[in-house]
């Protein structure tokens, strides 16, 4: 029943991209539907609130379909979104557009590969390969942001996804593996000075359905694996598992997630009378 490409623990494919390409026209719109009920952009806000209140831009690095630019290109100036996969920024821009959003700014492409300007806020939520152990983003987020810095990692020491930890053995042959929790982004912080806080915020990210045989859809394209047997066998654990909410099935998901957020020291001050070329940029 196997067929599913390669993956790191957590499901996460180490090419970028085939990680891009992973996000079809589909895996989208069920990522957006999941959005629409979820309070996730809620609390990972109302967390950096304090942040925000100093804050006129944002600069969101693996933006997605727009989990938090969109809430926060409603409450700033102007927020600049990079999404590297081209389903997800298209679908961020549709919305915008839908919202009347002019104010968001949608860059497609990895991090590093256009110039970026500084911003007052730089975000970067679940985006593991720039915020796993040793990678450099942090500090290059710190460089670039005039006020301060957040980055939202999973959260908990029991996280399951989708029931993964029990469909991995039956259908993949292996063991479901998370991946890293936020320590390691907490440690190398420290490497460079910083002095975050950190705060954990739990949230619903539920999957709905118009039916069984749509959700098991969406677990053979998550999974990778294919063919009658696979999809008869999934059929029966999910019967036994979703829940009927209204017209819809849901999959229940409760998530947690770090928030961890830091202020940048503010630039020297400049006397009134110092020469041009002595101003400081900000």
């Amino acid at each position: 029943m196997t067929g599913a490409p390669k993956l790191q623990p957590g499901g996460k494919d180490p090419d970028p991209r085939r990680a891009a390409a992973f996000w079809t026209e589909r895996k989208v719109a069920w990522y957006q539907r999941a959005l629409a009920r979820s309070d996730y952009a809620e609390k990972v806000l109302d967390t950096i609130a304090p942040l925000l209140a100093e804050c006129e831009t944002a600069l969101d690095v693996g933006a997605g379909c727009g989990a938090l630019a969109l809430p926060l290109a409603r409450r700033l100036r102007r927020v600049s979104a990079i999404e590297p996969a081209p389903m997800m920024a298209k679908a961020l821009r549709e919305q915008a557009q839908a919202l009347g959003l002019g104010n968001l700014d949608v860059i497609e492409g990895a991090w590093g590969e256009a110039p970026v300007a500084p911003h007052d806020l730089v975000l970067c939520a679940h985006v593991g390969e720039l915020l796993q152990r040793g990678a450099s983003f942090p500090a290059e987020a710190s460089s670039l942001a005039r006020r301060g810095v957040a980055l939202v990692r999973d959260a908990g020491k029991e996280r399951d996804k989708f029931f993964f930890r029990e469909l991995y053995p039956k259908l993949l042959g292996r063991l479901y593996a998370p991946g890293c929790d936020h320590e390691e982004t907490v440690e190398s912080l420290a490497r460079f000075g910083a002095s975050p806080i950190v705060n954990v915020v739990s949230y619903r990210s539920d999957q709905p359905f118009t039916d069984l045989e749509e959700a098991c859809d969406f677990w053979q394209e998550y999974l990778g694996v294919e063919g009658g047997q696979a999809r008869d066998f999934l059929r029966g654990f999910l019967r036994a598992r979703l829940i009927r909410v209204g017209p819809d099935l849901i999959a229940p998901y409760p998530k947690q997630a770090a928030v961890i957020w830091w202020r940048v020291p503010a630039p020297p001050a400049v006397p009134p009378n110092a020469p041009a070329y002595a101003q400081v940029q900000v």
